[in-house]
């Protein structure tokens, strides 16, 4: 499957639209036989290799061909003999004048042919030439009903990326194209988007597929077996147990490489459609327990290889649970953590040099049917001068729908003691959002006492509210968290560490019954809070505003900034899971 650009440069004098009286489209739609000879009527947006901006030429002849896709360094992309929406872009230089010249010889479009339309989009542009608006078409040369298809569900999804785009579905004899119009600077974006949407569309494995990905054990005997752990609501947690005394290794169903290409590709995948989109994302990596919700009933052990063929049917499903440990694991870990000499973990600030003097904060958290609500709890006492006061400020909610579904990963380790879950989610942080709750918790009274031992497990601050109310009954799950954050190594990514003290109901906090004690870990890196209608639209082309890179920062691949951070969470979760 091939796609073809028709770009014409919308002129206010109307002279560029001399080119070709013609409709483009027309000629690539209609009952013409001679599809090469249709492709020359199309002007093709190139720019000089100056400050000149893009201008329209009639091309000489040329071929219609659909370029191979090259697998990147990861072992990613389409394989050779796999379809794929191509865009067409032949390279014509044109002579320093202020009329057109004919083109000479053309060349062959580049491997990467959206990598050469950006290359084009940096060439700079004056402000006029820059903002003027530009027509382009996006034709998918396939059978009517598969290109009808996928062009109008790349419509449906660029319709939420900027409104103030011009983006019509057309119709003609032969099936359904895209009319696109847009400022000049913003073309080769756009086309892009559209091109990265297609290719989703045509790929074996769609994006929005859901799944549990399985990554495999180091290795596996005969013997080996998957143990269900089932809890009392009837949810299981996998463990896998080696068999004693095998002498023999079995084959793997999947090796590591290919669940770390499968990975890597879905995680990209997710990153780059949330890039395209003005959504308010918060991303975060959680590590936890995977708890099974579906699964086969009667049976409670597995061979490694029918529990694999058991998580594969579409029908299994499973969550996160990251409430984990408890306080003798909290303990011990948080001793490594903070004072052992191997410890990786680091200050995230030069205002400390070691992690024993990082400082926690506090938190407060409540459940209710609908969403997950956290609120800071801050010191209100001017910087402690006299008593100290505290107050519940800056409250976030995060309802239970919210999570953007191409960025909700789910990893499987049956061979570790930890599992781990990318999740892309909006936050409000509008106080408006949820009047009752703000209001309710404006009445809290928080005590917190011997600030001269901050890291002991029996020193947090003590929450009181009002247990008469309506929105006191509708909260559960509560817990006040203090929350420690670190940097991993040299690297820019944190991990967050809540010590959590968990009761069942607001009254149970309010009377101060003995707790249960709990941790939660995540990690994140700069900018992956959300901002308003800002998601990937700061991430950069490459994800080079959002994940760390090789040696030559600026130049690493998207896909190979994903496979480094997807090594980084293995590392610190391999740190962290001997304590579970």
């Amino acid at each position: 499957m091939g796609s073809l650009i028709d770009i014409d440069i919308q002129s206010a004098t109307g002279t560029n639209r001399a080119y070709n009286t013609t409709s483009s489209v027309d000629l690539l739609l209609d009952d013409s036989n001679n599809a090469e000879t249709a492709l020359l009527a199309c002007p093709i947006l190139v720019a000089n290799v100056g400050e000149q901006p893009a201008t329209p030429v009639l091309l000489g002849a040329a071929g219609l061909s659909v370029e191979p896709t090259v697998p990147n360094s990861a072992g990613n992309g389409p394989k050779p003999d796999q379809p794929r929406a191509t865009t067409i872009i032949p390279s014509v230089q044109l002579e320093h004048t202020e009329t057109v010249t004919q083109p000479g010889p053309l060349s062959l479009p580049s491997l990467d042919p959206i990598s050469a339309m950006r290359e084009a989009a940096r060439i700079p542009y004056t402000s006029v030439r820059g903002n003027q608006r530009t027509q382009v078409n996006f034709i998918i040369s396939h059978t009517k009903d598969m290109a009808s298809g996928v062009v109008e569900a790349v419509h449906k999804e660029l319709a939420q990326v900027e409104d103030s785009y011009k983006l019509e579905l057309r119709q003609t004899g032969q099936g359904s194209y895209l009319q696109l119009t847009a400022p000049v600077k913003n073309i080769p974006e756009l086309i892009g988007a559209a091109q990265d949407i297609a290719d989703e569309l045509i790929s074996d494995e769609p994006l929005a597929v859901s799944g549990i990905f399985q990554e495999p054990p180091t290795q596996i005997d005969p013997n080996s077996q998957v143990i269900l752990i089932i809890t009392q609501s009837g949810e299981a947690r996998p463990r896998l147990q080696s068999g004693l005394g095998a002498d023999t290794i079995t084959e793997l169903p999947e090796n590591f490489r290919q669940y770390e290409t499968k990975l890597s590709n879905r995680v990209y995948r997710g990153l780059k459609k949330a890039g395209r989109l003005p959504l308010s994302l918060t991303l975060r990596v959680n590590l936890g327990y995977c708890m099974l919700q579906s699964y086969p009933q009667g049976k409670e052990i597995y061979d490694y290889h029918d529990f694999y063929s058991m998580i594969k049917n579409p029908r299994a499903s499973a969550w996160l649970k990251t409430s984990i440990g408890n306080e003798e694991i909290v303990r011990r870990m948080m001793d490594f953590v903070r004072n052992d000499v191997r410890s990786p973990f680091l200050p995230t600030t030069n205002q400390v040099t070691s992690p024993a003097h990082v400082l926690p904060d506090y938190a407060f958290e409540a459940h209710s049917r609908l969403a997950k609500f956290n609120v800071s709890i801050t010191d209100k006492s001017h910087q402690g001068r006299g008593d100290v006061f505290y107050q519940l400020s800056n409250m976030t909610a995060c309802r239970v729908d919210s999570n953007f579904p191409d960025l909700d990963i789910l990893n499987l380790s049956v061979g570790k003691s930890l599992d781990w879950k990318l999740e892309g989610f909006n936050e409000e942080r509008d106080a408006k959002t949820f009047p009752n709750i703000t209001r309710y918790l404006g009445k809290a009274k928080i005590e917190l006492k011997n600030l001269d031992r901050p890291h002991d497990l029996d020193v947090y601050p003590r929450v009181r509210l009002p247990t008469n109310s309506i929105v006191a009954s509708n909260l559960k799950n509560v817990a006040v968290k203090t929350v420690y954050r670190f940097k991993w190594k040299a690297t820019s990514y944190v991990v967050q560490i809540s010590v959590n003290h968990r009761w069942e109901t607001i009254a149970s906090m309010s009377a101060q019954n003995m707790p249960t004690i709990d941790l939660g870990v995540s990690v994140f890196g700069e900018d992956w809070d959300s901002e308003d209608d800002a998601a990937g639209i700061v991430w950069g082309d490459e994800l080079q505003y959002l994940l760390e890179g090789g040696d030559d920062i600026m130049a690493t691949k998207g896909i190979d900034r994903v496979a480094n951070f997807l090594q980084t969470i293995r590392d610190i979760r391999n740190v962290l899971e001997p304590f579970f």
